[in-house]
Protein backbone atom coordinates (compact mmCIF):
# COMPACT_ATOMS: atom_id res chain seq x y z
CA UNK A 1 0.00 0.00 0.00
CA UNK A 2 1.27 3.45 -0.93
CA UNK A 3 0.69 6.29 1.51
CA UNK A 4 0.85 9.97 0.58
CA UNK A 5 0.44 13.12 2.62
CA UNK A 6 -1.02 16.41 1.40
CA UNK A 7 2.11 17.07 -0.66
CA UNK A 8 1.82 13.73 -2.42
CA UNK A 9 4.97 12.35 -0.82
CA UNK A 10 5.94 10.05 2.02
CA UNK A 11 5.40 6.44 3.09
CA UNK A 12 4.14 4.64 6.16
CA UNK A 13 6.71 6.53 8.21
CA UNK A 14 4.59 9.69 7.96
CA UNK A 15 2.12 7.99 10.30
CA UNK A 16 4.81 8.12 12.97
CA UNK A 17 5.22 11.90 12.80
CA UNK A 18 4.42 13.59 16.10
CA UNK A 19 1.05 15.37 15.91
CA UNK A 20 0.94 19.11 16.43
CA UNK A 21 -1.93 21.57 16.89
CA UNK A 22 -3.30 23.39 13.86
CA UNK A 23 -2.49 20.75 11.27
CA UNK A 24 -4.71 21.22 8.22
CA UNK A 25 -4.35 19.30 4.98
CA UNK A 26 -7.74 19.03 3.33
CA UNK A 27 -7.56 19.64 -0.46
CA UNK A 28 -10.04 22.52 -0.69
CA UNK A 29 -8.78 23.47 -4.14
CA UNK A 30 -9.66 20.03 -5.56
CA UNK A 31 -13.00 20.36 -7.36
CA UNK A 32 -13.97 16.71 -6.81
CA UNK A 33 -13.15 16.79 -3.10
CA UNK A 34 -15.03 20.08 -2.83
CA UNK A 35 -18.09 18.37 -4.33
CA UNK A 36 -17.87 15.31 -2.07
CA UNK A 37 -17.37 17.44 1.05
CA UNK A 38 -20.35 19.63 0.24
CA UNK A 39 -22.61 16.68 -0.52
CA UNK A 40 -21.82 15.18 2.91
CA UNK A 41 -22.24 18.30 5.06
CA UNK A 42 -25.30 19.43 3.10
CA UNK A 43 -27.32 16.67 4.77
CA UNK A 44 -26.60 17.69 8.36
CA UNK A 45 -30.01 19.30 8.94
CA UNK A 46 -28.66 22.84 9.37
CA UNK A 47 -31.16 25.45 10.72
CA UNK A 48 -30.85 28.11 8.02
CA UNK A 49 -33.98 30.00 9.08
CA UNK A 50 -32.79 30.42 12.69
CA UNK A 51 -29.31 31.50 11.60
CA UNK A 52 -30.64 34.05 9.12
CA UNK A 53 -33.15 35.30 11.68
CA UNK A 54 -30.30 35.93 14.11
CA UNK A 55 -28.27 37.78 11.46
CA UNK A 56 -31.09 40.04 10.25
CA UNK A 57 -31.68 41.56 13.68
CA UNK A 58 -28.46 43.51 13.07
CA UNK A 59 -29.33 44.64 9.52
CA UNK A 60 -31.27 47.67 8.31
CA UNK A 61 -33.35 47.45 5.14
CA UNK A 62 -31.24 47.14 2.01
CA UNK A 63 -27.98 46.71 3.95
CA UNK A 64 -24.91 45.03 2.45
CA UNK A 65 -23.78 41.73 3.99
CA UNK A 66 -20.59 39.71 3.53
CA UNK A 67 -21.00 35.93 3.87
CA UNK A 68 -17.56 34.43 4.63
CA UNK A 69 -17.05 30.76 3.66
CA UNK A 70 -20.52 30.82 2.13
CA UNK A 71 -20.54 27.21 0.88
CA UNK A 72 -23.57 26.53 -1.31
CA UNK A 73 -24.98 29.96 -0.57
CA UNK A 74 -27.87 29.04 1.70
CA UNK A 75 -27.43 32.12 3.92
CA UNK A 76 -26.55 34.45 1.06
CA UNK A 77 -29.60 33.36 -0.94
CA UNK A 78 -31.94 33.62 2.07
CA UNK A 79 -30.67 37.13 2.82
CA UNK A 80 -30.98 38.22 -0.82
CA UNK A 81 -34.58 36.98 -0.86
CA UNK A 82 -35.23 39.34 2.05
CA UNK A 83 -33.91 42.27 0.02
CA UNK A 84 -30.37 42.54 1.34
CA UNK A 85 -27.37 43.06 -0.95
CA UNK A 86 -25.03 40.12 -0.44
CA UNK A 87 -21.51 39.07 -1.35
CA UNK A 88 -20.54 35.45 -0.68
CA UNK A 89 -16.95 34.24 -0.54
CA UNK A 90 -16.00 30.56 -0.80
CA UNK A 91 -12.75 28.71 -1.52
CA UNK A 92 -14.44 25.55 -2.78
CA UNK A 93 -15.24 25.67 -6.49
CA UNK A 94 -18.11 23.17 -6.49
CA UNK A 95 -20.35 24.71 -3.79
CA UNK A 96 -19.77 28.16 -5.29
CA UNK A 97 -20.86 26.93 -8.72
CA UNK A 98 -23.96 25.45 -7.12
CA UNK A 99 -24.64 28.69 -5.22
CA UNK A 100 -24.52 30.69 -8.45
CA UNK A 101 -26.90 28.26 -10.15
CA UNK A 102 -29.34 28.41 -7.23
CA UNK A 103 -29.27 32.22 -7.15
CA UNK A 104 -29.77 32.46 -10.90
CA UNK A 105 -32.72 30.05 -10.75
CA UNK A 106 -34.36 32.34 -8.19
CA UNK A 107 -33.57 35.49 -10.17
CA UNK A 108 -31.31 36.84 -7.44
CA UNK A 109 -28.30 39.07 -7.96
CA UNK A 110 -25.56 37.90 -5.56
CA UNK A 111 -21.85 38.50 -5.95
CA UNK A 112 -20.24 35.09 -5.36
CA UNK A 113 -16.43 35.18 -5.17
CA UNK A 114 -14.14 32.14 -5.43
CA UNK A 115 -11.41 33.16 -2.98
CA UNK A 116 -9.71 32.32 0.30
CA UNK A 117 -11.21 34.54 3.00
CA UNK A 118 -7.67 35.22 4.25
CA UNK A 119 -6.93 37.07 0.99
CA UNK A 120 -9.91 39.43 0.87
CA UNK A 121 -9.31 43.08 0.05
CA UNK A 122 -12.54 44.99 0.68
CA UNK A 123 -12.59 48.52 2.02
CA UNK A 124 -15.45 50.17 3.91
CA UNK A 125 -18.13 48.33 1.87
CA UNK A 126 -20.30 46.20 4.17
CA UNK A 127 -22.74 46.81 7.00
CA UNK A 128 -22.32 43.29 8.35
CA UNK A 129 -20.03 40.27 7.90
CA UNK A 130 -20.46 36.79 9.31
CA UNK A 131 -18.36 33.63 9.63
CA UNK A 132 -20.56 30.93 11.11
CA UNK A 133 -21.12 27.14 11.09
CA UNK A 134 -18.00 26.66 13.21
CA UNK A 135 -15.63 27.82 10.46
CA UNK A 136 -13.59 30.08 12.72
CA UNK A 137 -12.50 27.08 14.79
CA UNK A 138 -10.64 25.65 11.79
CA UNK A 139 -8.37 28.71 11.65
CA UNK A 140 -5.27 29.03 13.77
CA UNK A 141 -4.76 32.19 15.90
CA UNK A 142 -2.66 33.95 13.28
CA UNK A 143 -5.34 33.29 10.65
CA UNK A 144 -8.11 34.50 12.98
CA UNK A 145 -6.12 37.66 13.61
CA UNK A 146 -5.92 38.17 9.83
CA UNK A 147 -9.65 37.57 9.42
CA UNK A 148 -10.52 40.20 12.02
CA UNK A 149 -8.23 42.73 10.32
CA UNK A 150 -9.67 41.96 6.87
CA UNK A 151 -13.23 42.25 8.17
CA UNK A 152 -12.39 45.47 10.00
CA UNK A 153 -11.32 47.05 6.72
CA UNK A 154 -14.37 45.66 4.92
CA UNK A 155 -16.94 47.05 7.38
CA UNK A 156 -18.33 50.56 7.54
CA UNK A 157 -18.24 52.46 10.82
CA UNK A 158 -20.57 50.73 13.25
CA UNK A 159 -20.63 47.60 11.10
CA UNK A 160 -21.27 44.19 12.68
CA UNK A 161 -19.14 41.02 12.62
CA UNK A 162 -20.71 37.73 13.77
CA UNK A 163 -18.63 34.65 14.54
CA UNK A 164 -19.84 31.20 15.49
CA UNK A 165 -17.84 28.28 16.85
CA UNK A 166 -18.68 25.03 18.61
CA UNK A 167 -18.22 24.37 22.30
CA UNK A 168 -16.34 21.10 22.75
CA UNK A 169 -18.01 18.08 24.29
CA UNK A 170 -16.31 15.39 26.37
CA UNK A 171 -15.88 13.33 23.19
CA UNK A 172 -14.19 16.29 21.45
CA UNK A 173 -11.65 16.40 24.28
CA UNK A 174 -10.87 12.68 24.08
CA UNK A 175 -7.84 10.93 22.60
CA UNK A 176 -8.63 7.80 20.63
CA UNK A 177 -7.85 5.61 17.61
CA UNK A 178 -10.42 3.71 15.56
CA UNK A 179 -11.17 2.30 12.13
CA UNK A 180 -14.31 2.94 10.11
CA UNK A 181 -15.63 2.39 6.58
CA UNK A 182 -17.07 5.23 4.53
CA UNK A 183 -20.67 4.67 3.45
CA UNK A 184 -20.08 6.94 0.46
CA UNK A 185 -16.88 8.44 -1.01
CA UNK A 186 -15.55 11.40 0.94
CA UNK A 187 -11.79 11.70 0.88
CA UNK A 188 -11.11 9.82 -2.36
CA UNK A 189 -12.93 8.87 -5.55
CA UNK A 190 -13.98 5.49 -4.16
CA UNK A 191 -15.22 4.62 -0.63
CA UNK A 192 -12.33 4.34 1.80
CA UNK A 193 -11.41 2.41 4.89
CA UNK A 194 -10.24 5.07 7.33
CA UNK A 195 -7.83 4.84 10.25
CA UNK A 196 -8.66 7.80 12.49
CA UNK A 197 -6.53 9.26 15.27
CA UNK A 198 -7.90 12.05 17.45
CA UNK A 199 -5.70 14.13 19.73
CA UNK A 200 -6.74 16.84 22.17
CA UNK A 201 -4.26 19.57 23.12
CA UNK A 202 -5.57 20.90 26.42
CA UNK A 203 -3.37 23.98 26.66
CA UNK A 204 -4.30 25.21 23.18
CA UNK A 205 -7.91 23.91 23.39
CA UNK A 206 -7.42 22.25 20.02
CA UNK A 207 -8.82 19.00 18.65
CA UNK A 208 -6.77 17.35 15.89
CA UNK A 209 -8.06 14.57 13.66
CA UNK A 210 -5.67 12.59 11.48
CA UNK A 211 -7.30 10.28 8.95
CA UNK A 212 -5.47 7.71 6.87
CA UNK A 213 -7.91 7.01 4.03
CA UNK A 214 -7.28 3.84 2.04
CA UNK A 215 -9.09 3.63 -1.30
CA UNK A 216 -10.91 0.27 -1.41
CA UNK A 217 -10.32 -0.02 -5.16
CA UNK A 218 -6.83 1.33 -5.82
CA UNK A 219 -5.49 0.42 -2.31
CA UNK A 220 -3.68 3.74 -2.26
CA UNK A 221 -3.60 5.58 1.05
CA UNK A 222 -3.68 9.33 1.73
CA UNK A 223 -3.14 11.02 5.06
CA UNK A 224 -5.37 14.01 5.89
CA UNK A 225 -5.56 16.18 8.98
CA UNK A 226 -7.96 18.79 10.27
CA UNK A 227 -7.77 20.89 13.43
CA UNK A 228 -10.45 22.73 15.35
CA UNK A 229 -9.92 25.22 18.16
CA UNK A 230 -12.43 26.20 20.82
CA UNK A 231 -11.86 29.96 20.99
CA UNK A 232 -12.73 31.65 24.26
CA UNK A 233 -14.55 34.97 24.51
CA UNK A 234 -11.36 36.54 25.87
CA UNK A 235 -9.29 35.34 22.90
CA UNK A 236 -11.77 36.61 20.31
CA UNK A 237 -12.17 39.91 22.15
CA UNK A 238 -8.41 40.44 22.01
CA UNK A 239 -8.46 39.96 18.23
CA UNK A 240 -11.42 42.32 17.98
CA UNK A 241 -9.76 45.02 20.10
CA UNK A 242 -6.69 44.89 17.90
CA UNK A 243 -8.91 45.31 14.82
CA UNK A 244 -10.86 48.23 16.25
CA UNK A 245 -14.00 46.30 17.22
CA UNK A 246 -15.89 45.90 20.46
CA UNK A 247 -17.86 42.92 21.76
CA UNK A 248 -21.57 43.72 21.99
CA UNK A 249 -23.22 40.33 22.47
CA UNK A 250 -22.60 36.64 23.18
CA UNK A 251 -25.08 33.80 22.71
CA UNK A 252 -25.14 30.06 23.20
CA UNK A 253 -27.48 29.43 20.25
CA UNK A 254 -29.08 31.18 17.30
CA UNK A 255 -32.26 31.34 19.38
CA UNK A 256 -30.44 33.96 21.45
CA UNK A 257 -29.94 31.82 24.55
CA UNK A 258 -27.20 32.99 26.95
CA UNK A 259 -23.71 31.57 26.45
CA UNK A 260 -22.91 29.13 29.26
CA UNK A 261 -20.50 26.27 29.89
CA UNK A 262 -23.15 23.83 28.65
CA UNK A 263 -23.99 25.65 25.41
CA UNK A 264 -23.40 23.82 22.14
CA UNK A 265 -22.49 26.99 20.27
CA UNK A 266 -20.31 30.00 20.98
CA UNK A 267 -21.68 33.02 19.11
CA UNK A 268 -19.98 36.41 19.38
CA UNK A 269 -21.19 39.69 17.92
CA UNK A 270 -18.71 42.54 17.44
CA UNK A 271 -19.25 46.13 16.36
CA UNK A 272 -16.80 48.19 14.36
CA UNK A 273 -15.84 51.29 16.31
CA UNK A 274 -15.98 54.68 14.66
CA UNK A 275 -12.73 55.38 12.92
CA UNK A 276 -10.88 58.44 14.16
CA UNK A 277 -10.31 61.27 11.71
CA UNK A 278 -6.59 61.31 10.79
CA UNK A 279 -4.55 64.33 11.80
CA UNK A 280 -2.88 64.40 8.39
CA UNK A 281 -4.91 64.42 5.16
CA UNK A 282 -3.16 63.20 1.96
CA UNK A 283 -3.90 65.38 -1.10
CA UNK A 284 -2.03 64.09 -4.12
CA UNK A 285 1.61 63.91 -3.09
CA UNK A 286 1.09 66.45 -0.29
CA UNK A 287 0.16 65.75 3.33
CA UNK A 288 -1.78 68.67 4.82
CA UNK A 289 -2.45 69.04 8.57
CA UNK A 290 -6.21 69.12 9.16
CA UNK A 291 -5.80 71.97 11.62
CA UNK A 292 -4.39 74.11 8.79
CA UNK A 293 -7.34 73.26 6.53
CA UNK A 294 -9.79 74.24 9.28
CA UNK A 295 -8.08 77.62 9.78
CA UNK A 296 -8.02 78.20 6.03
CA UNK A 297 -11.75 77.46 5.81
CA UNK A 298 -12.52 79.93 8.62
CA UNK A 299 -10.38 82.64 7.00
CA UNK A 300 -11.99 82.05 3.61
CA UNK A 301 -15.45 82.39 5.18
CA UNK A 302 -14.57 85.69 6.93
CA UNK A 303 -13.18 87.37 3.82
Amino acid sequence: MKVKNKNGSGGLEILLEKPTPFEMSLPWGDDQFSRRFFEVVNYWGIPTEKEVGFITQFLRDGAKALDLACGGGRHAIALAELGYRVTGVEIGSYPLKLARERAEAKGLSIDFVNEDILKLEYNNQFDLAFLICGQIGHCDPRQVQTIFKKVSRALVDGGIFITHGWQFSREDRANYVRWYSEKKPFYLENPSIVHREQYYFEKERVKLIRDLAIDTVTREGHLYSVSEKEYTTAELTDFADEAGMELVKTCGSFDGEPLTDTSDSRIHVFRMARRKMPNILPIGNLYIPLAFLKLYAIFDFLV
